[in-house]
């Protein structure tokens, strides 16, 4: 149950002075694993070729080997000391993103290694080839690359990246110097359009006025104005309005607006500028700033009343991107708040607008954004009760059909019933490979090695990297094979969530791993695998950073009033390393709760995660629906906590499937379980 939660190397003496625990990582892991686990990662395999050479290329290649020579338990050593610091040179952090590049949380080191870049002190032939490798991620890295570039003769690459950096943000004053020198007599008016465009976004505002005198004649007028807007200037407004239409249309200016009008009181004004403003003359540079500007107006106004209001700002999102954007590649930031502005419209449109025609192109925009399964079984059914309720049956049943093809999710489950169908057979568990230790990535090793260690939580994260990493069906079936013979169901879990996301449905059912239930919890086996699933993945381990532990994740508090109350000595050892013991006061603890709301599995589910006190709140403020004061949909979609709200679907859909996949354990076995655990009267 949880409640959510460039510079010199270090010294010697501080690398000598890492965790105690990382140091017990390897010699345990060392002498639990054969050394043989270890003969697949030769230097063959780890090798970086670099050119030396200081300022200059060279033709002389030299081989540099990142330190920890293909063991990983001293390759595990030095991610945990790249992972934790900004402080390494560039060799440092590139020779082992280049030799572990799909290992976790290498986002952060890959910017630090950019920044650690120093061109006084630099072989250009070692960055052109880390580059080469792993493409920038930061402006300053794209300029660094194009200087390199230069820097060994390859003009056309230097110029593209050149330009590229120039366009696309701030960059030191050194670097920007010498890239200007660097681009000389290459570029436009139209790049130095972008930049100064890019920079106004940042909040460059005295870097981004270096460059106005090089901008055009037809973009000068909207710059100035925005930059007035940043320097609080008298004028701003004035020249906003002088501006006219390009203003309105011009992301970078109308965000500035709205952001002094809101500042001045005036939030009435900011929300019709835009509720009514015309579609964008280009995609703004960060979508995801743009999109927050949306979500927060059209929030504020749906929470006055002014829901009218509230749906034109947050149905206008297409022109946030270039045509053609997938937006399910982007990242989780920018789908979230995109999803988050569709939702609101959609909701808007169909309960309080009676619109449901637009309803139906706000859920369908929702579709677009979701990348997970069960979002895109959300955005399906209620695009299809939103048709059911414009009168249009057929296409209701189509986007049920389509909502349907998720069975495995709370909206694909209430799909199902919508069009009268049962849950259908899931596929058998397909046969999955023979792996030996000493034959797998070293990623899968580094998985194995981190799970010997409850109290590290980086094992979980390399659980993510294994699943993130697989994208056939053959990946996952791998990754199925080693979660078994290293005993981390949780990595299953994990694997199968991302199986369905690349498509490979028949994995389903390696998703949903047993544990043995004590007899006398055999009546909660269904809610028992559900809750574990959802709370640690079925990681005994798992210890959450609000302090929640093992498979049914108890916070201490609760694990010691429960054993209290069934006269069972409290251990808090136990709640990680004995699995029965955090079974039975978890157990306990639910059926506790689902007695206190009179058998209302989604009351005692929320309870569970929330708490009840929390739970008896939203019960006062939002309508019973025990009694028919609220649809059961509406409450949870009212519950204000995303995670609460989130959890109580996760764990329903577990329960339907337990029941599904065990017949001879099921809680509740008909052709409408989901809206049987709803306690709905009406199904779908």
């Amino acid at each position: 149950m949880t409640a959510r939660e460039n510079g010199s190397s270090p010294t010697k003496e501080a690398a000598h002075n890492m965790s105690r625990m990382v140091k017990h990582l390897i010699s345990a892991s060392l002498l639990a694993i054969p050394a043989s686990a270890f003969a697949a990662n030769t230097p063959e395999t780890t090798e970086i070729i670099w050119r030396t050479g200081i300022g200059e290329a060279s033709n002389v290649p030299t081989a540099m080997v990142d330190p920890s020579g293909g063991n990983v338990p001293a390759a595990l050593q030095r991610w945990r000391m790249l992972s934790q610091s900004g402080q390494y040179s560039f060799s440092e952090y590139a020779s082992f993103l280049m030799t572990y590049p799909d290992w976790p949380n290498t986002d952060e080191m890959r910017r630090n290694a950019e920044q650690a870049i120093n061109v006084l002190s630099w072989s250009p032939n070692q960055v052109v080839a880390y580059f080469d490798r792993l493409e920038p991620t930061t402006n300053g890295g794209r300029a660094k690359f194009a200087l390199a570039l230069a820097a060994t003769g390859d003009k056309a690459r230097a110029e593209q990246w050149g330009r590229r950096a120039w366009r696309e943000g701030p960059l030191t004053d050194d670097d920007e110097n010498r890239l200007f020198q660097l681009m000389a007599g290459k570029l436009t008016a139209a790049d130095h359009d972008a930049r100064a465009s890019r920079l106004l976004w940042s909040n460059a505002s005295r870097a981004a006025q270096k460059w106005l005198p090089y901008t055009s004649s037809e973009r000068r007028p909207v710059l100035e104005a925005q930059l007035a807007h940043e320097l609080k200037a008298p004028d701003a407004a004035a020249k906003f309005a002088a501006v006219g239409q390009a203003g309105l249309s011009d992301a970078g200016l109308l965000m500035e607006r709205i952001a002094a009008l809101r500042a001045s009181g005036n939030s009435w004004a900011a929300r019709e500028l835009l509720a009514n403003r015309p579609t964008l003359s280009a995609p703004p540079h960060v979508a995801r700033d743009w999109l927050k500007v949306l979500l927060t107006n059209a929030e504020a106004a749906e929470t006055d009343g002014q829901i009218d209001m509230a749906y034109r700002i947050a149905s206008k999102l297409t022109d946030a991107f270039p045509a053609g954007t997938d937006i399910t590649k982007l990242d989780l930031s920018t789908r979230d708040t995109y999803t988050s502005l569709a939702w609101l419209a959609g909701e808007a449109a169909y309960y309080k607008l009676g619109r449901p025609r637009e309803a139906i192109e706000a859920f369908k925009l929702y579709t677009a954004g979701a990348r997970t399964p069960q979002t895109r079984a959300k955005g399906l059914y209620w695009a299809g009760r939103a048709a059911k309720k414009a009168g249009d049956q057929q296409l209701a049943q189509q986007y049920f059909a389509d909502a349907a093809r998720y069975y495995d999710f709370f909206h694909g489950q209430l799909a199902l019933e919508a069009l009268g169908r049962p849950l259908p057979a899931v596929p058998p568990a397909p046969a999955l490979p023979q792996l030996a230790a000493n034959a797998v990535p070293p990623t899968y090793t580094a998985a194995r090695m981190s799970s010997s260690f409850p109290g590290w939580r980086d094992s979980n994260s390399f659980m993510k990297a294994l699943s993130n990493s697989a994208k056939t069906e053959s990946d996952f079936k791998s990754l199925f094979a080693w979660s078994n013979l290293i005993g981390r169901p949780d990595l299953s879990v994990i694997a199968a969530r991302s199986a369905r996301i690349e498509g490979h449905d028949g994995l389903i059912r390696l998703g949903y791993p047993t544990v043995a239930v004590p007899p006398e919890h055999a009546g909660n086996w269904t809610f028992i695998h559900a809750i574990a699933r959802q709370e640690s993945q079925f990681d005994r381990n798992a210890t959450s950073h609000a302090g929640a532990r093992g498979l049914m994740q108890l916070m201490p508090g609760t694990a010691r009033e429960t054993s209290g109350k069934i006269a069972l000595a409290y251990r808090p050892e136990a709640l990680n390393s004995d699995t029965a013991y955090n079974i039975q006061l978890g157990s306990t603890y639910f059926q506790r709760m689902l007695s206190y709301y009179n058998g209302s599995y989604p009351l005692a589910v929320a309870a569970y995660n929330a708490g009840p006190g929390n739970v008896n709140k939203w019960l006062a403020r939002n309508g019973d629906p025990r009694s028919g004061g609220i649809d059961i949909l509406d409450w949870i979609e009212q519950i204000p906590i995303f995670e609460t709200r989130n959890y109580v679907q996760r764990v329903l859909e577990n329960a339907v499937m337990y029941d599904h996949l065990n017949p001879d354990k099921a809680r509740y076995r008909n052709n409408t379980p989901l809206s049987h655990y709803l306690g709905k009267k009406s199904v779908g």
